[in-house]
């Protein structure tokens, strides 16, 4: 579930926070071709009640197998307003194109502050990709994805690796299809974080102590979705194409007159 829903009742409603925060931040993603699971899949699916999980893993139980999960202060006697999962990230729906709202500096710089779940900057990112979700047939279709990046991952890769598992065999194929991403990247749009998210919410970029393999794909993403938005965002592929054609015939011109001079 994306958030808790009211209740009445506090102690039934703490059930209902902690059921939501096991669903979001501790239970394995499903596959990453579909959405996660429904609030009805999660009941079904848990051998134990989830509040008991929750205290588990964030009482005495180990957290080794979510190093990178940063857990939220949880004030239970908090009033009507109080909404567990208000990150303020801006996600519309899948199906859709991705919107200007979704690629504002504000909002990209939230992926790398942690303020919006793997699934959520994956679903992002394919829909930049040209990726749409299909509500009727629980499917991703591809057939707006960039044809080359289409060639590689006809199916819309995991990108962060949200089952935070980083063993060779588990993350190898997320590896890959993030270092693709950050490939196609061209070198004037690398320093994309820099430039457009440095000072905001007094953010400098990410520290070396406490970096992890979710932390860097996160920024890796985000910087591929500024590209994205200042180069991409908008444009038919005839466009992009004929712009680079264009780059090409402008490069041309300028090693020729280079040449002449040299002569």
């Amino acid at each position: 579930t994306r958030g808790a829903q009211r209740c009445a009742n506090p102690t039934a409603r703490r059930v209902k926070l902690l059921d939501s925060l096991f669903s979001r931040w501790l239970l394995p993603a499903r596959h990453s071709s579909s959405l996660p699971p429904s609030s009805q899949e999660l009941q079904s699916s848990l051998p134990i009640s989830s509040a008991t999980a929750v205290q588990s893993a964030v009482g005495g139980g180990s957290q080794e197998a979510f190093p990178d999960i940063e857990m939220p202060d949880l004030n239970m006697e908090d009033d009507d307003d109080f909404d567990l999962f208000a990150s303020g990230f801006e996600i519309k729906d899948p199906s859709q194109d991705p919107s200007d709202e979704e690629l504002t500096n504000d909002n990209i710089l939230r992926i790398i502050l942690l303020e919006s779940t793997d699934q959520e900057t994956n679903e992002l990112v394919w829909r930049c990709l040209g990726y749409r979700y299909d509500h009727d047939t629980d499917t991703w279709d591809s057939s707006k994805v960039f044809p080359k990046w289409r060639e590689k991952f006809p199916s819309p890769p995991d990108l962060i690796g949200v089952r935070r598992i980083y063993t060779k065999d588990v993350d190898q194929p997320v590896l890959k299809a993030n270092q693709a991403l950050v490939k196609s990247i061209p070198m004037d749009f690398k320093n994309g974080i820099r430039k457009h998210l440095f000072g905001l919410r007094e953010f400098f970029g990410l520290k070396m102590e406490g970096l992890t393999p979710n932390k860097t794909r996160r920024a890796q993403c985000a910087n591929w979705l500024l590209y994205y938005r200042d180069a991409l965002h908008g444009k038919s592929l005839d466009q992009l194409r004929a712009e680079k054609e264009q780059r090409k015939q402008e490069a041309a011109e300028a090693e020729q007159q280079q040449q002449q001079q040299q002569q």
